[in-house]
């Protein structure tokens, strides 16, 4: 027994490259976690666009009340429609209408027009609250002892319904990081078990373009990630009742370029790692670091600008991006091809680079 320990210690310490990602790895992922989760407490103020119609006393308090708790924006309405809707940096806007002010100080009430974008649920929610400490402390401001109630009327910019389901933004989530994990680590766990096991030298010496053969590799990763989504996606609506959106060909295509984006990073990780003890805290950490950028996790809107911005290098944050506009914001198939361009694309340049390092590490064998 003993010389079995030992005999497995040397082989530990012998792979140098595999216990350094062993403890480089976590250290990655607890960084990423940290900066994305408990960082984001020093977050900018909410960005909240505001149509002020009425320019009145009453409204231009309601202004200057929300801009003690939030970054308040006056534009036009195509503005911040544009804002809201297409850009998504803030969760609603506020419309005052003209005649507020004096309905407000008569003591009659008045509506207001909140256009929101509930695919940002969490945000969604800030914003209002923020409407409720602007009422409770524009009404101290008027008269205390007077109720002129606001009236406040939603209406979603983005899609059909006021409330989507948390599941909605937690199923999709979940599906893109299980076939990343699925992809990377089986195909890279895959090409070092045939190394080992001589088969990929065979192979390497059979009449057949290396390219081709890796190829080969990819596309069975590629099916089982398809399947794989498509699976997740499909029980989610079964069991759970998620919407899919309004274009099954645009949840068939989104899935399709995950997949193949996932399985081509998977054939880098394997030539980035040496050997499969090395490849299996690599793709752990590959996985559950684009996790933590892209959303999957939590919405994306809650890390910090910076950390936002980082993970739009990456595919799984456009994954995501595809997926709330297909089911969060029941948009058709023309919303998904920009992101399934994005992940295409990286997908292409995961393939070339792989192909690159496996043929100067695997094609002399």
């Amino acid at each position: 027994m003993l010389a079995i320990f030992l005999k497995d210690l040397r082989q530990l310490f012998g792979d140098r490259a595999a216990l350094i990602l062993t403890l480089v790895a976590p250290l990655v992922l607890i960084t990423v976690i940290t900066q994305a989760r408990y960082k984001s407490a020093h977050a900018p103020l909410p960005l909240v666009p505001v149509v002020n119609l009425d320019g009145g006393p009453a409204a231009n308090a309601f202004v200057e009340v929300l801009g003690r708790h939030a970054s308040v924006v006056e534009m036009e309405q195509e503005q911040a429609e544009h804002l809201v809707r297409d850009l998504h940096r803030a969760p609603a806007l506020l419309v005052f209408p003209a005649g507020l002010s004096k309905r407000y100080l008569q003591g009659r009430p008045s509506e207001i027009s909140v256009l929101t974008d509930p695919a940002q649920a969490m945000a969604l929610n800030t914003f209002r609250a923020l409407l409720l400490v602007m009422d409770s402390e524009a009404a101290e401001l008027a008269d205390p002892l007077s109720e002129a109630p606001l009236v406040y009327r939603e209406q979603n910019l983005t899609g059909t319904r006021l409330s989507p389901k948390a599941l909605e933004q937690n199923v999709p989530g979940f599906t893109v990081m299980f076939v990343l994990l699925a992809a990377i680590f089986g195909t890279a766990s895959a090409m070092h078990d045939e190394l080992q096991s001589g088969a990929l030298t065979r192979l390497l010496v059979a009449p057949v373009a290396f390219a081709r053969l890796m190829l080969g590799k990819v596309g069975v990763r590629f099916v089982v990630g398809c399947v794989q989504a498509l699976a997740l996606l499909g029980w989610g609506w079964l069991l759970f009742g998620i919407s899919l959106g309004s274009s099954v060909a645009a949840v068939i295509g989104l899935s399709a370029a995950l997949a193949f984006a996932s399985a081509a990073l998977g054939l880098l990780v394997a030539g980035l790692a040496a050997t499969r003890e090395q490849a299996l805290p690599l793709s752990l950490a590959t996985t559950l670091s684009l996790a933590a950028l892209g959303g999957l996790w939590w919405p994306i809107n809650l890390v910090p600008i910076w950390l936002q911005r980082l993970g739009q290098c990456f595919f799984p944050t456009w994954a995501m991006y595809g997926m709330t506009d297909l089911i969060l914001r029941d948009r058709g198939f023309a919303a998904a091809l920009v992101p399934i361009a994005v992940i295409s694309v990286q997908g292409v340049l995961c393939l070339a680079v792989g192909l690159w390092l496996l043929r100067r590490r695997h094609a002399r064998r």
